[in-house]
């Protein structure tokens, strides 16, 4: 039951590495989750323990994930209240300052309870702006890692009044970590300039894709039946609907292209997934005259996202750069490379690493409509260009994005970090630790 602990597995041989992602529930995120559910149900070595948050998700639907998490993939699923700091919208600064001291505290005792229990060789900090702040309350003895995606290295922020303790302490993170991963160089080069160290200090692992779901699909025509989109050719564009992944630009720039006669109705434009912007978007849509080619999916599970890829012709996501705020890498260009669809993706954050300019897909200015137009009717006018685009997406992430290699070097950058500690001998749980210092 939540919040209760239960006692911890014991491994005799391998060393129990504690991971923090505070949003997990692999079927409903993307990016990050899906990074690391892919890694942890793979790794041999290490014995992973997940720690998240129960605030804001769907309690049934996490019990049910957490309870057979352990038998299905191999790790231990354990939760706390929450590790975000949310306000009501309409509460006085008085009532804020309290809330954020019973938010640290709560947490802060959370947080020393499970490394008490749970024991850890090694800590994986898997959200350093939410949870970096905690890394100082780890015992000395035992080394820590951070996972840097990109996204969290934004300075800007809805509140004035934690954000810049927390950015502040995510920085001093980074700083004082035994080892920073990154997974593109873009996100590399950013940590490395706002926490002032050395860009060798932080070792790259790109992100990955599991070539067992996402391949090339022969029924690509009998897919779009299947999906409701009868014989049109699909423009797709899958990803959490927020202002940052530019969606309305693209949506902008293909009614551009129809208004010129350049982008005939037998091409669909699927939005699939949900998100703060979605009434925003389909608002945009209904001015525009787009109704008739565009198709709102909605939300896609998990399972189902392979046959989305498949179905589509090219896939479109202008992702922009906010204040900071923007892509740290683009998996979903992954997913749709391997998926043997061309892509199209903006030119902000750690997009470079992804998309190959002019051999896989396009990178384009999201702010420029006339880029984005440019870069979709070069390939809607080329069904060869496309089908090369594809192939050279498949050989690509084939050759260098697979989840095997990643999991091979994850293993031996952790196994790395726990062998440089003078102290650490296996087996690991022999109880001469001390974890009272957490308090």
């Amino acid at each position: 039951m939540y919040g209760q602990f239960v006692s911890p597995i014991r491994h005799s041989e391998r060393p129990r590495v504690l991971l923090v992602a505070p949003y997990f529930l692999p079927a409903h995120y993307g990016g990050a989750v899906q990074v690391y559910h892919q890694l942890l149900t793979r790794v041999r070595s290490l014995a992973p323990v997940i720690l998240s948050q129960r605030l804001g998700g769907q309690i049934a639907e996490m019990e049910k994930f957490d309870l057979s998490c352990r038998s299905n993939y191999g790790y231990e699923m354990r939760r706390i209240e929450r590790f975000d700091l949310v306000f009501r919208s309409d509460s006085r600064l008085m009532e804020r300052v309290l809330d954020s001291v019973r938010f640290f505290n709560m947490t802060r005792r959370h947080w020393c309870r499970t490394i008490r229990e749970v024991q850890p060789d090694v800590v994986i900090c898997g959200a350093t702006l939410a949870a970096g702040w905690l890394m100082s309350r780890i015992p000395g003895s035992i080394p820590f890692i951070n996972y840097l995606h990109g996204e969290e290295l934004a300075i800007g922020g809805e509140s004035r009044l934690v954000r810049p303790y927390l950015f502040k302490n995510q920085l001093k993170a980074i700083r004082n970590a035994d080892l920073n991963i990154s997974v593109s160089r873009y996100t590399a080069n950013r940590a490395a300039d706002l926490a002032g160290i050395a860009k060798e200090q932080i070792s790259l692992l790109p992100n990955f894709v599991d070539m067992n779901r996402f391949s090339p699909r022969a029924d690509r025509d009998q897919l779009r039946q299947q999906l409701g989109w009868g014989t049109r050719k699909v423009i797709l564009t899958l990803a959490r609907l927020t202002k940052r992944k530019g969606i309305d630009q693209a949506v902008r720039a293909l009614a551009g292209l129809r208004r010129e006669g350049k982008l005939s109705s037998d091409w669909l434009h699927v939005i699939a997934g949900t998100g703060e912007q979605e009434k925003e978007l389909r608002d945009l849509v209904d001015r525009l005259g787009a109704n008739n080619y565009t198709c709102f999916a909605g939300f896609v599970d998990e399972s189902r996202v392979p046959m989305f890829y498949g179905a589509a012709d090219i896939f479109l996501q202008t992702n922009r750069n906010l204040s900071g705020d923007t892509e740290g890498f683009g998996v979903v260009f992954l997913e749709a490379s391997a998926s043997g669809t061309p892509v199209i993706g903006g030119i902000a954050g750690g997009t470079a690493d992804a998309i190959r300019e002019g051999i896989t897909g396009f990178r384009v200015d999201s702010e420029d409509l006339s880029a984005i137009g440019k870069a979709v009717l070069e390939l809607v006018e080329n069904s060869d260009l496309r089908d090369k685009m594809g192939k050279a997406g498949v050989e690509i992430v084939s050759r260098e994005h697979r989840v095997e290699a990643a999991v091979s070097k994850f293993e031996g950058l952790v196994q790395g970090v726990l062998n440089a500690r003078v102290n650490f001998q296996a087996p690991v749980h022999s109880g001469n630790r001390s974890y009272g210092s957490t308090n």
